[in-house]
């Protein structure tokens, strides 16, 4: 029976952006792989990490803020390619809660790729270790039959191997980088710009009620706070319910946290093109907007009407100036034709 361990492992953290009084990379899929990478490669970047992504560029809303909209979106479209972006091919499995024949196949196929993964020091990034959110498998021990684990928070743990892939929400994704793909800094960049565009149209999108992505998703962010107003102006302010502001608080943190990345990765790779730099500027108005909302929350436990009034208005000035990035990003890649979908 084998046991193997990686040692060692401490959560990721962007000592800068906490230094400026960002939330630094909150996303738990994207955490999980700066963790997992720096691991591996050491010395992370992670504005490169987030730009290239395209999760810098990203937002899912819920039209109650539940968090859920961290996790609504094509996970075996954006997941592996996050990897992929960062230089690695992608050992990817995943199993939805529509394909109950091959669940205990793909269980069996994921368990042999962390195991081969962890072998060559590399961690796996695992949906639902706890609390919904992705984390790390960083060992795993055989005669026991369970995994050693970092959950989103950095707190270690076990799973066992049977809860792999229903460990609450029946949904098994597991990704795990591998051997180099030799993609060049230019692909990298287009695909990233290429991506953020088509989120913004809402072209990467799975349609789900009560969801909104993209621009669209700020629309839908606003009319929240909107909401709130007319019941807080109605008198009953007691009826929003208490776990709101919570959610208020994870939606800053996520949207507040990506623009900064996207204002800081524009920045780092516009390498004097007008139309890059000015995208950058407009993220940073992005984040101007979106700082209100990371400050407010989760201190801010009966947000008034005024309040509510200003961070909706503050999100739709959000929109405005992220329309403005995306036009700019929009007129780069319209310079730089060609088909990267393959």
């Amino acid at each position: 029976m084998k046991t193997n361990v990686l040692d060692n492992i401490l959560w990721y953290r962007d000592e800068e952006a906490l230094a400026r009084g960002e939330p630094g990379v909150v996303h738990s899929y994207m955490a999980s792989l700066a963790t997992a990478l720096n691991q591996i490669d050491g010395g992370l970047d992670p504005v490169w990490l987030m730009g290239s992504s395209a999760f810098a560029f990203r937002i899912n809303v819920n039209d109650v803020m539940c968090p859920s909209a961290m996790s609504i979106f094509n996970f075996s479209a954006i997941l592996p390619e996050a990897v992929e972006q960062t230089g690695h091919a992608c050992v990817y499995v995943s199993r939805l809660w529509n394909e109950e024949a091959i669940e205990e196949e793909r269980r069996e196929e994921a368990h042999a790729a962390i195991v081969e993964g962890i072998d060559r020091g590399a961690p796996a990034v695992v949906w639902d270790i706890h609390d919904d959110e992705w984390g790390l498998i960083m060992g795993y021990d055989e005669s026991a039959r369970c995994y050693k684990t970092l959950s989103h928070d950095g707190a270690p743990s076990s799973l066992s191997f049977d809860r792999l892939g229903r460990n609450g929400i029946d949904i098994l994704s597991v990704a795990i980088p591998g051997v180099p793909n030799n993609r060049s800094r230019e692909e990298i960049i287009l695909r990233s710009l290429s991506a953020a565009v088509a989120h913004a149209d809402g072209e990467e999108w799975t349609e789900t009620p009560n969801y909104r992505n993209g621009l669209a998703g700020y629309d839908l962010w606003a009319t929240v706070f909107d909401r709130w107003v007319l019941l807080i102006g109605a008198g009953k302010g007691g009826k929003i319910p208490k776990h709101i502001p919570d959610f208020a608080a994870y939606y800053a943190s996520h949207y507040y946290s990506a623009r900064c990345y996207a204002r800081e990765y524009l920045r780092s790779i516009a390498d004097g093109d007008k139309r890059l730099q000015a995208a950058s500027e407009h993220y940073a108005d992005v984040a101007t907007h979106l700082a209100p909302q990371f400050d407010c929350f989760p201190d801010e436990r009966k947000p008034t009407q005024e309040l509510c009034i200003e961070l909706a208005d503050g999100i739709r000035q959000a929109k405005t100036a992220e329309e403005r990035a995306v036009d700019s990003m929009r007129e780069y890649l319209d310079s730089h034709p060609g088909d990267l979908t393959g």
